[in-house]
């Protein structure tokens, strides 16, 4: 039988302790076994972030009673431990935060981590720009993500140049610009993270958003984009039209340039 102590022991010291790992698993910590040994110092530095930034996210709730679903550790564990990017790591912490539960049953986590391992670097620095931008300009307003119509008047604008600063391309990938849009923008839709999108020049964009006056990309977002933006910041558990409440707060600790972006609408939902 594997002695779970052996794969805590690893990863508690590349943590800091043991009882970081238990007080955010729960029962579930149990089921860190010996395979850590045949692990990479890499991969075992790579989980122990994503740990980290889980007991962040979680504060003094890390002390309340609850337990993360097994299937929602294998997640971390398989996908997470490859992750070397700090949004990534922010992703995956969040959901380990988010899954942290007294309900047995729900792994929707386990969702979320198999989501976040399909969406490259590139799709997902572009979902943290939409939905922070999402969050900048319909904070507060009384909103139903799940109606179609709400959601249609969320559309945003999203400048070229605002997404390049965002996406901080180094000099290699410069050149490679549009394909890493077009390649970061259908990802997204075939995860169905946006929807109703279209970029291009600025005649293209103005038959949509009359006031552009620049290239760019029009989006509007999802009721799947909004519920994994909270579940990589640990809030998966809260309603999700909380997303919109002045209360709910997402930090951009990854200090990434969110720049301008624009509503293609002018009125207020509420």
């Amino acid at each position: 039988m594997i002695d779970p102590g052996t794969g805590l022991t690893i990863l508690g010291s590349a943590i800091g302790g043991v009882k970081v790992i238990e007080k955010i698993l729960g029962p579930t910590a149990d089921y860190i076994g010996g395979q850590l040994k045949e692990w990479t110092e890499k991969r075992v530095n790579n989980t122990a972030k994503i740990f980290k930034n889980a007991e962040k996210k979680l504060g003094n709730k890390i002390n309340e009673n609850g337990k993360v679903p097994p299937k929602v550790l294998k997640g971390i564990l398989e996908d997470g431990a490859w992750s070397e990017e700090e949004l990534q790591v922010e992703y995956f912490g969040g959901v380990l935060a988010s899954s942290r539960t007294l309900v047995s049953r729900d792994d929707r986590g386990s969702y979320f981590t198999s989501l976040i391992s399909r969406l490259s670097t590139y799709q997902l620095r572009t979902h943290y720009l939409f939905y922070q931008s999402v969050k900048q300009h319909f904070d507060g307003e009384k909103i139903n993500i799940g109606d179609a119509d709400d959601r249609d008047k969320l559309e945003l604008f999203i400048p070229m140049k605002t997404y390049r600063e965002a996406m901080d391309f180094s000099k290699d990938e410069m050149p490679k610009r549009y394909d890493l849009l077009v390649h970061s923008i259908w990802g997204l839709n075939k995860e169905e993270l946006i929807s109703d999108f279209q970029y291009g020049n600025k005649d293209y964009i103005k038959s949509r958003f009359s006031n552009a006056n620049q290239a760019g990309i029009i989006f509007v977002p999802t009721t799947l984009g909004i519920e994994l933006f909270m579940w990589a910041f640990g809030l998966g558990q809260l309603p999700i039209n909380n997303f919109f409440n002045f209360e709910t707060k997402f930090t951009n600790d990854q200090q990434i340039i969110l720049g301008q972006t624009f509503r293609t609408q002018t009125k207020n939902i509420s």
